[in-house]
C-alpha cells in the first residue's frame, strides 16, 4: 500500500479545479452551490488553511478551515452567528472536509492539527441521511 502524504498547494486556477474536482464526488458537497463552494475554497488555498492527502500524486483527502475567533467560532458552532476570519484569532473552524477512505481521516486531522498547535478547533459535521448536524470542540487551554 501507498503512503499518505499530506501537502499544502499554492493558490491557483489548477490547484482551484484539482480541489473542486475531488470535493465534487463527496456528499454533502456534491450538492453545494457552485459559487459559494468555490468561494470557500479559493479562499483556504489563498490564506493556506487546507491540506491535502495524496497517494501517488492522486488527492484522496482534503481539509480547510479558517482562522477566527473562538466567540465567533462558538457562536458558529451553536448556530448563533455567521462564521468570518479573524486573522488573529485563537481557533480554527474546520468547513470542508472529505476522504476517499474513513482511514484517511484520523492521519488528516492530526496532520492539520500540527499546523494548528496554538489554537482551539470548531467543526460541524453533516451527514449523508437524516441525523441532524453534528457539532464538535476542542478548546486549547490558556495557560
Amino acid at each position: 500500500m501507498s503512503k499518505l502524504l499530506f501537502t499544502r498547494v499554492p493558490a491557483s486556477p489548477v490547484s482551484l479545479g484539482l480541489v473542486c474536482n475531488f470535493l465534487a464526488h463527496y456528499p454533502p458537497f456534491d450538492g453545494y452551490e457552485f459559487g459559494l463552494m468555490v468561494k470557500t475554497l479559493r479562499y483556504q488555498l489563498e490564506q493556506q488553511t487546507h491540506l491535502i492527502g495524496s497517494v501517488e500524486d492522486a488527492i484522496v483527502a482534503y481539509v480547510g478551515w479558517i482562522v477566527t475567533s473562538r466567540e465567533i467560532a462558538e457562536a458558529w458552532v451553536a448556530n448563533n452567528g455567521p462564521l468570518n476570519p479573524d486573522p488573529g484569532g485563537a481557533a480554527i473552524a474546520a468547513t470542508v472536509m472529505a476522504t476517499r477512505s474513513s482511514s484517511h481521516i484520523l492521519p488528516l486531522i492530526k496532520e492539520a492539527k500540527l499546523l494548528n498547535l496554538d489554537k482551539s478547533v470548531y467543526w460541524k459535521r453533516d451527514f449523508i441521511d437524516a441525523r441532524g448536524a453534528m457539532k464538535r470542540a476542542v478548546r486549547k487551554r490558556d495557560g
